[in-house]
């Protein structure tokens, strides 16, 4: 952690009032979730100014907070904030968001000899993150991205948690052009994981050649160890190769045996340094051996011992929202509704059909961030009903609808229904679902899938 002195030292800051020899206990910017002994980041966003809320914070007992210097009540909050406390730190900031993303960078340089891994890609970085940590945990003392921290603001707050730690396991997204180069200014990664190359926000960058080139950015600030683990099933990543600022390793499917899929877990035969071992995977879904791939790569680089990475692999816990399965009354839901993309809705409908269940519902919904390719991808995904075996497909939103519309050839009409409202789209499902049924739900999180999961749940139990 950066104490005061080091915050104006990492903004060009001005210390307003306070010791310059105070240490946070932690940085925040959302107001609703301080501490005694935070410092508070208050950020403008698109709808409001958390400077407005930096008098409720000092009297939750932060610390010290930034202020803009161009905020119209600058004078009037830091006399108040002065009145309940007259310790706080104020240090005065041309710009709060660059106050942060410039401290993150000095936090990131101060622990410079603690490993990043930074994990990127268009789809599957949140669950290849978390079994990369399952792995290294076995040993090591690990920092990890929370929930989807990911951009400039959250990578710079992950990086101003870094103090003891062993090795950090970083998340990179991005959804504009120039982006991913900020990020590994920030992270300057020893090890990249880069997943895939898919559709997501192919509304803003047109092409997957973009994607792949953006993506690519967060290698330019490797350092250290300097490995690059990349899916060499994926046509882009593929083209990586090693060169004098960096190794590339690539994983495949090619180098796994014997795959056996069971009703709740995976099991395969790769190779841990060299030797043929078997490894198990908690888990369904045949993505989720690649994640493992990645994991053995990472934990080589590491040195763990063989069985400590057979043993963290087996620990893996899926990540709520990812193909989660719940049971209430002998119906099955698979919450799959963390987010969604054309790849990982592919890739869930293909995991669940299979599946053993008396009957399959797939309960789709709009995916987002797909601008003017929107139409098609949604209509791309109808080919999926051709190659499984699902009984009946709900949809909700406009988008869905077109995935509804070119499913009749495949899924008996009569079963095929699409709803504008939730509620309606619930009490459907609880109306129809029996026991032995398995329903499937996926959609973009801003369709807030996880909600109706939680009404479909309450009302079968009730029911």
């Amino acid at each position: 952690m950066l104490n005061v002195d080091e915050l104006i030292k990492a903004t060009k800051g001005i210390l307003l009032n306070g010791n310059k020899s105070i240490k946070p206990l932690s940085y925040e910017i959302d107001s609703r979730n301080i501490k005694k002994g935070d410092f508070f980041i208050p950020l403008k966003g698109a709808n409001t100014d958390a400077h407005k809320y930096i008098i409720d914070c000092v009297k939750k007992g932060i610390i010290g907070y930034f202020i803009d210097e161009n905020f119209e009540n600058f004078d009037k909050i830091n006399n108040e904030a002065i009145s309940i406390n007259s310790d706080i730190c104020i240090i005065s900031v041309s710009d709060t968001l660059q106050a942060l993303i410039n401290s993150g960078k000095y936090s990131r340089q101060k622990h410079i000899d603690i490993p990043v891994v930074s994990v990127s890609g268009s789809v599957g970085k949140t669950s290849t993150r978390e079994m990369i940590v399952s792995v290294l945990k076995e040993e090591m003392k690990v920092l990890v991205t929370k929930k989807n921290f990911n951009s400039n603001i959250g990578t710079s707050l992950m990086c101003l948690e870094m103090q003891k730690q062993d090795v950090c396991v970083l998340e990179a997204g991005i959804d504009k052009f120039g982006e991913m180069q900020e990020l590994s200014e920030i992270l300057q990664p020893d090890i990249v994981v880069l997943t895939n190359i898919g559709t997501s926000h192919i509304g803003t960058f047109k092409t997957k050649e973009n994607i792949f080139s953006e993506k690519s950015k967060i290698i330019n600030c490797i350092k250290g160890i300097k490995k690059v683990i990349t899916n060499g099933d994926d046509i882009y990543l593929s083209s990586l190769v090693s060169n004098d600022k960096y190794d590339v390793e690539k994983i495949s499917v090619d180098n796994v045996d014997n795959i056996n899929a069971l009703e709740d877990s995976l099991e395969f035969e790769t190779r841990i340094y060299g030797d043929k071992v078997k490894v198990k995977i908690s888990q369904i879904g045949n993505h989720n051996i690649y994640n493992a791939l990645v994991a053995i790569k990472v934990a080589e680089c590491f040195n763990l011992k063989k069985q400590n990475i057979i043993k963290g692999i087996a620990n893996y816990k899926n990540f709520v929202g990812r193909l989660q399965q719940i049971n209430v009354n002998g119906i099955i839901l698979i919450d799959d509704t963390y987010n969604a993309s054309s790849e990982s809705m592919r890739s869930g409908l293909l995991t669940v059909n299979k599946l053993k269940a008396k009957r399959k519902f797939a309960v789709l919904g709009d995916m987002f961030d797909l601008g003017e390719f929107s139409d098609e991808i949604h209509s791309k995904i109808c080919e999926m009903f051709s190659i499984t075996k699902y009984d009946f497909l709900y949809t909700l939103g406009e988008k869905a609808k077109i995935i509804a519309n070119g499913t009749k050839q495949y899924i008996k009409p009569k079963n095929i229904k699409s709803f504008d409202n939730a509620d309606e789209l619930v009490d459907e499902i609880v109306k129809e679902a029996k026991s032995g049924d398995m329903l499937y739900f996926k959609a973009s999180n801003g369709m807030n899938f996880k909600s109706i999961v939680e009404k479909v749940k309450e009302k079968l139990h009730n029911s």
